[in-house]
């Protein structure tokens, strides 16, 4: 059966000095036979010839049946999906190195998405088509090496934190001797922003699992950084984000988190007060919104702050127009309006799937307000504005209890050092250092339980206030103090 090849945009070059770097840190044993599941172009294969490996011993796979000059350094077999192949094979390997595709699997054609998507972590449930194909090249790979053996891929940032990931981490944790991840503040390839990282892995079928992390400022830091693979100081690898305690509840057993509205066309749905009255646009066709992160300024977020927000020009709200305000002659003008003027880009796939195309989804209005992506952590803003809701670069967060007292109890609860810990751990890192936090993690959070009794909307404003000035210490403290 002739396969269809995957979109371009999964196809990234590894640079020729990672590779090198990465195959030298791998390290070689005399007889090691060595797998390329992602072989491209060959920079990892090249690399390994380099390294003085025999073709021999180097068996490379791509789904691309054109040919590279590498081909001839490796038992090469071009044409083939490498996790059919991966499935069906007895060959073992003693080393695995690659650059999988990113891509989601849901966007592979369909002779290729039937492979992926049966694709089993190591408790046997298939990873499903909500996974990203990298995943699958991973759990395909595991389970082709031999006892002791290593492997080394270089994978995007999401790999460390994202939920449709957290089988490959389990297993991690519980096949390996020792886990090293290699992470630079700057994308290692062209035209790539997500953050990656090189992971290499040690000893499969040994455990428990020690876990060494390094961070560089550039790719050439990295690349030299690899040198020293195998002598860092490490820790034993986390079992999760902490053990359950009868003391402790989850975040999101408290509250649901979720994303904001989607508009499908920031430029258009989204404005100003100056530019709503210049378009003379009714209020009543417009909801209130935020929108940023730097929106989210004080502990709560009443009228006279988002009027504050209105006053500095910010784009607050969300045009919106209810049935009964459609023939609103300024509706009207501002709905036909041609994209070149400003219009709405209706074949934007938020957009083009909705009826009718100019009304947005929003969630309820939300209790609270978290940026996945504040410099200062996740925090909660209390909403105490009616109407108020947000946009998807906002989390919103409805709590179980319909009492505000215990919505600032658990806001400050987040803030203390108990929760701090874990969430260290939780957070997506971009290459340019940028950190966001997924709903799924969060929701994961342990909360310690407070005194029963306290002033904690006041608690709350002095703990945000300090944070908010970049004063961590002092607001973790003003948490710590109300622990049982």
């Amino acid at each position: 059966m002739k396969l269809a090849p995957p979109p371009l945009s999964c196809k990234v070059s590894t640079p020729r000095d990672l590779a090198q770097a990465i195959v030298q840190a791998l390290g070689d044993a005399p007889k090691a036979s060595w797998l390329e599941p992602s072989h491209g172009q060959g920079a990892f294969v090249e690399a390994m010839a380099l390294f003085g490996i025999g073709r021999e011993r180097i068996t490379a796979v791509d789904l691309d049946r054109t040919c590279s000059p590498s081909d001839d350094l490796a038992l090469t077999i071009r044409g083939v999906d490498f996790l059919r192949w991966a499935s069906d094979t007895e060959q073992r390997f003693d080393r695995i190195v690659g650059n999988p595709p990113y891509v989601a699997i849901k966007r592979l054609p369909p002779s290729l998405q039937r492979s992926a998507i049966s694709i089993s972590d190591l408790s046997g449930h298939p990873i499903g088509r909500g996974a990203n194909t990298w995943l699958a090249f991973v759990l395909a790979s595991l389970k082709l090496l031999k006892p002791g053996g290593c492997l080394a891929f270089v994978l995007p940032s999401a790999a460390e934190f994202a939920d449709y990931s957290a089988a490959m981490r389990r297993a991690v944790r519980s096949t390996f001797a020792s886990l090293e991840v290699f992470r630079c503040k700057r994308p290692l390839f062209q035209g790539v922003q997500e953050g990656t990282v090189v992971a290499i892995a040690r000893g499969y079928g040994s455990h428990p699992c020690m876990i060494h992390r390094k961070r560089f400022e550039t790719p050439t830091e990295l690349v030299k950084g690899l040198s020293h693979s195998n002598c860092l100081n490490g820790h034993q690898c986390p079992t999760g984000i902490t053990r359950s305690d009868p003391a402790t509840t989850a975040l999101g057993s408290v509250a649901e988190i979720r994303v904001g509205g989607v508009t499908g066309d920031v430029s258009y749905f989204l404005m100003t007060e100056q530019r709503r009255q210049a378009l003379e646009l009714p209020k009543s066709a417009l909801t209130p919104v935020v929108s940023k992160a730097k929106h989210l300024a004080w502990a709560a977020l009443g009228l006279r702050h988002w009027n504050k927000l209105k006053s500095s020009g910010a784009r607050i709200w969300l045009f919106n127009p209810s049935a009964a305000l459609e023939k609103n002659p300024n509706v009207q003008r501002y709905l036909h309006l041609e994209s070149a003027e400003g219009g709405c880009n209706q074949e934007a796939y938020k957009v083009s799937i909705r009826e009718p195309w100019y009304r947005t989804p929003l969630p309820q209005v939300p209790d609270a307000f978290l940026s996945g992506m504040s410099r200062h952590g996740p925090w909660l803003c209390i909403n105490r504005m009616k109407r108020l809701n947000a946009t998807n670069t906002l989390y919103v967060v409805t709590f179980r209890d319909r009492d505000p007292d215990a919505w600032y109890m658990w806001a400050l609860a987040l803030l203390s050092s108990f929760a701090e810990r874990q969430i260290r751990r939780i957070g997506r890192r971009y290459a340019d250092g940028l950190i966001k936090y997924e709903p799924g993690p969060l929701a994961e959070i342990r909360l310690p339980k407070l005194k029963r009794r306290g002033d904690y909307r006041r608690l709350y404003t002095e703990a945000v206030a300090a944070l908010l000035r970049g004063e961590r210490v002092p607001a973790r403290a003003i948490a710590d103090a109300q622990l049982c």
